[in-house]
């Protein structure tokens, strides 16, 4: 399939090969703090990623893969060594079906158009995967793991950091893909934590947690006070002690973890 027919996925496929040894030895790394994981490759194009992976995984490990292009998925269904292929989006994955997988390593150098709603779906499955290695475009990576006070600082920022460790790996050049991007790109590593920042261990947490930061970021030049003026975020504010007229993105996890308190 001719690349521009692959840009309506948003597909830059890598072919760098430095880039792709760090990938390939951060993944390997991760399976060997956890060797109960199989790995779990989503949109493995050519392979530029995945065939590298292969030869440096022990025979015995399960490797499954997620694709949508209907080419690819053909020339994945004679590689011996993949033992399923998820066929289609991956948003739309049933839970019983990523479940039957077990627990994952994930690696992914994810499409731009759909990398945020990707990473989100992955977040929310901590419990079944440890550690992921994916590459976005910079500036989604930047907001992954942004600290309090800077600008990239947002409420996917937090929603992530919540759950998971989050660390640079590597920036990558435009000059590494077919076709190049007109943007940097980032590979990041996510680690879960052993223990949440804020409780969210029921899906009701999450979603209230999620309704906060969404409420408390609606207007970033706004202080909190001005976000939250509508109960019952205005009264949680007012008994939790955070300054008010600090900004969303100012916050401190302390400060996070006292207002979550009162709500």
């Amino acid at each position: 399939m001719p690349f521009d027919k692959r840009k309506a996925f948003g597909q830059h496929f890598l072919h760098d090969q430095s880039v792709i040894s760090k990938i390939v030895q951060a993944v390997a790394e991760a399976t060997q703090r956890h060797p109960e994981c199989s790995v779990l490759e989503i949109g493995p194009g050519e392979g530029a990623i995945t065939r590298p992976l292969l030869q440096a995984l022990p025979i015995e490990k399960k490797f499954y893969i997620a694709e949508r292009d209907r080419e690819l998925i053909e020339l994945w269904k004679g590689e011996s060594r993949v033992e399923k292929i998820l066929e289609g989006d991956f948003a739309r994955v049933e839970d019983a079906t990523f479940l039957g997988f077990g627990p994952l390593i994930v690696v992914s150098n994810l499409p731009y158009s759909a990398g945020t709603a990707i990473t989100v779906s992955l977040c929310e499955r901590s419990k079944q995967i440890p550690e992921m290695v994916l590459m976005f475009q910079a500036e989604v990576a930047k907001r992954l793991y942004a600290e309090p006070s800077t600008p990239d600082r947002g409420s996917l920022s937090l929603y992530i950091q919540n759950e998971w460790d989050v660390e640079r790996l590597i920036e990558v050049k435009p000059g590494a893909f077919k076709p190049p991007p007109k943007v940097m790109s980032e590979v990041v590593t996510l680690t879960r934590r052993d223990k949440t920042r804020v409780d969210v261990s029921l899906p009701e947490l999450r979603d209230r947690f999620s309704e906060l930061l969404k409420k408390s970021f609606a207007h970033r030049r706004k202080m909190l006070r001005g976000n939250l003026s509508a109960e019952p975020y205005k009264s949680a504010l007012a008994r939790s002690g955070v300054d008010p007229t600090l900004r969303a993105e100012s916050l401190t996890w302390d400060d996070w973890t006292k207002l979550w308190s009162q709500l």
